[in-house]
């Protein structure tokens, strides 16, 4: 009997990109280290064929870069690159935000953003980190898909990868995020009251402060991988 086409896997150039994506996001693969492709392959249990396709396409993701003689190099995210990304993402939110408040959020929705706080609230207070960023990203998530837009969705989709790879990267290097952790609760009191311009200002102040703190990170790191 053939399998229907929701339940075919995918095929292993697929997956082998798909893993080795995940190992850079995740920073499995250390930041600013050559990797021979060979080792990779070995480590993914391919052949080198798949593996070089798959740091082709990172390549033009911009994740890694391929050297000639010298494997590949896992890309740090540049502090400038991350300013660019979080003014996008600012805008992209701001957006969300006030198509949240023309619907005015209640019910379920209101109840899931407010969960998501709360566990990030609780995650702080047992300094589970780990947690709490799972909870900010879920917090953020939300507030872009009640705004029932799927483009804007999509567009925001596509930047958060990389703001994950460099939160978990300097997770343990920042102070911890009480302050996030009380700004999403203002955009919540303000999205609850169907103050969109409140809501949005709180949103871009918060978007603007952990920019500049993760930038001031980065550029240290900037300095260290040369």
């Amino acid at each position: 009997m053939m399998n229907s086409p929701s339940t075919k896997k995918p095929k292993l150039s697929e997956q082998v990109f798909d893993r080795l994506r995940e190992m850079v996001l995740h920073n499995e693969l250390k930041v600013g280290n050559y990797y021979l492709e060979q080792e990779l392959a070995e480590q993914l249990g391919t052949s080198r064929t798949p593996l070089r396709e798959a740091a082709i396409r990172l390549e033009q993701e911009g994740l890694v870069n391929i050297i000639p003689r010298r494997g590949v190099f896992i890309r740090p995210v540049s502090a400038k690159e991350m300013k660019e990304i979080y003014e996008v993402l600012s805008c992209l939110e701001v957006a969300a935000i006030k198509a949240v408040c023309r619907q005015k959020l209640a019910g379920e929705r209101l109840a899931e953003l407010e969960a998501a706080q709360t566990a990030m609230k609780e995650a702080l207070a047992k300094d589970d980190l780990e947690c709490w960023a799972l909870n900010d990203k879920r917090f953020h998530q939300l507030l872009v898909e009640f705004s029932d837009n799927h483009e804007l969705s999509r567009l925001v989709n596509g930047y958060w990868d990389k703001t994950d790879r460099v939160r978990n990267l300097t997770l343990r290097l920042r102070k911890p995020p009480q302050q996030s952790t009380e700004e999403h609760r203002e955009v919540i009191e303000a999205l609850k009251a169907g103050d969109a311009e409140h809501a949005s200002q709180l949103h871009i102040q918060h978007r603007q402060r952990a920019s500049d703190e993760l930038t001031k990170l980065l550029e240290v790191l900037d300095h260290a991988f040369g």
